[in-house]
């Protein structure tokens, strides 16, 4: 039988050559931020130097932000108000905000824009759910920051009238299928006891109360079981020098204004007898924000916290 001849086997160059032509060599990986050498700077490695910086910025922050609060106060009521003390008398304000309902979101809009309290009410309208009041309506400066979906039916109440056709207004502007809200004109002591709520809340309304203490106690009465009150006040601060400047013009702009915005806040909701679940103040103190319930009450909260800005 002849034997068929030996198939001829090419090198591998060859095969190279006629077929795949071989990869071609790796290349070096660039240098980038995230795989260079990490070398240090006077001994200090990247990794603290990138955290010196944030704290230098976030200290920077704190500092501006508090020589804006600072001079705010100083240049707009301080200075501007001048004269001896004189304490602010509480009294009924009804007339002084029918008066100012139509303009009041031109004038307290461009403090509240300097402050950047905006963000404040967006935390405090969120905390609104299931059956919801809020007392001391005013314009309805918090109805485009509530979450309706969760909320089952809204009251506002206000002493002033015309404070409340603002809030009517903008409510149905923003929620014109909304059916279960309701829009008194009437003193919160005056609200009647067979309805409750699950969330009552106050934004900037306990300084034109003329006593404060009995109105948180009464709005206590109102609560479901288990329900809770929220608080967004201005009062005294944590600086001594601010505090004098509220002192000094006190008199004189609850007189414009309706409002006594030196009151202990702190010492007030102590006085009413609730429950302090969460506590925060910025802008040297004088904003608070304050989540408590009816004591008795069995609710399922996080520990009470206190947080201080500035």
């Amino acid at each position: 039988m002849p034997q068929l001849p030996k198939p001829k086997i090419r090198p591998a160059t060859v095969r190279s050559a006629l077929g795949h032509p071989p990869p071609p060599p790796a290349r070096k990986p660039l240098l980038t931020s995230r795989n260079a050498p990490k070398e240090s700077y006077n001994g200090i490695s990247p990794e603290e130097m990138r955290a010196r910086r944030r704290k230098f910025l976030i200290t920077a922050g704190g500092l501006y932000g508090a020589f804006l609060v600072g001079a705010y106060y100083w240049i707009s009521y301080g200075v501007a108000h001048g004269g001896p003390y004189e304490e602010a008398k509480p009294r009924d304000t009804t007339q002084t905000y029918d008066g100012l309902a139509k303009q009041y979101d031109r004038i307290i809009g461009r403090d509240e824009l300097f402050m950047g309290l905006s963000f404040w009410r967006k935390d405090v309208a969120k905390q609104a759910t299931g059956d919801v009041l809020e007392v001391s309506c005013g314009t309805g400066r918090n109805v485009s920051y509530l979450n309706i979906s969760s909320i089952e039916s809204i009251t506002f109440v206000d002493a002033s009238e015309q404070m409340v056709e603002q809030t009517k207004e903008k409510f149905q502007d923003h929620y014109p299928k909304y059916q279960h809200a309701q829009f008194l004109a009437k003193k919160a002591e005056e609200l009647p006891l067979d309805k409750k709520y699950d969330t009552i809340f106050e934004t900037f309304g306990l300084c034109s109360h003329e006593d404060p203490v009995c109105v948180l106690m009464y709005l206590q009465d109102l609560l479901k079981p288990g329900g809770k009150i929220v608080l967004l006040e201005h009062g005294r601060g944590t600086w001594d020098f601010v505090n004098r400047i509220l002192d000094k013009s006190a008199a004189s702009r609850a007189e414009v204004f309706g409002c006594r915005w030196n009151l202990d806040i702190g010492d007030i909701v102590r006085q009413s007898g609730l429950v302090i679940d969460k506590e925060s103040r910025s802008h040297f103190g004088t904003t608070w924000t304050i989540i408590a319930h009816r004591a008795g009450d069995v609710i399922q909260s996080e520990p009470k916290k206190r947080f201080f800005i500035w």
